[in-house]
């Protein structure tokens, strides 16, 4: 049995991250498979092919996304910009829309201004329980969580090749 996977206490000190330990989720976790992909959108599911168009989430990007929640039982935290302004339900919706067939069950909280992804996902795993988790993104700005990171070609998104190694991250034991 895995133990749960927290950020170091360095990683998640209040007075260098700036958020509040108070943060709670939107989301009844009870039942959750407590593993985590931690999904940003532009440049991992919407390959940005053109620095002025964002948006259009391209099928084969998320196929592989399907493939990686499904093999390692794991759920969808929305760490994106994309959550900005949307519920849960609306962001599963979005996804379901385009062919996603896991669950989302929360999005990451918004810290302090200025605050990078990495410090973000930090305050979402300070308040939730999870046996392993998985950071796809195309950007590398996750502080010490690095480790866990799955990074995307932004002008590529995620592709089949990304899929072993997210998942291997996703399995990893926390001993």
């Amino acid at each position: 049995m895995s133990q749960e996977r927290r950020p170091t206490p360095e990683a998640i000190s209040v007075g260098r991250l700036g958020y509040k330990r108070g943060y709670t989720s939107s989301v009844n976790t009870e039942g959750m498979t407590r593993r985590v992909v931690f999904l940003d959108i532009d440049g991992v599911l919407a390959p940005i092919r053109r620095w002025d168009r964002y948006g259009d989430l391209e099928p084969a990007c998320v196929e592989v996304l399907n493939e990686i929640v499904a093999s390692a039982r794991a759920d969808v935290v929305v760490s994106s910009t994309w959550r900005y302004g949307k519920m849960v339900v609306e962001l599963q919706a979005m996804l379901e829309a385009e062919g996603f067939t896991g669950r989302v069950v929360d999005k990451t909280p918004t810290v302090a201004p200025g605050a990078g992804r990495g410090e973000e996902i930090a305050a979402w795993l300070a308040e939730h329980a999870v046996a392993g988790y998985v950071i796809i993104d195309d950007h590398i700005d996750m502080g010490e969580l690095r480790t866990e990171l799955v990074l995307t070609h932004p002008s590529h998104g995620l592709q089949p090749a990304d899929a072993p190694r997210a998942i291997e991250i996703l399995m990893r034991l926390n001993c």
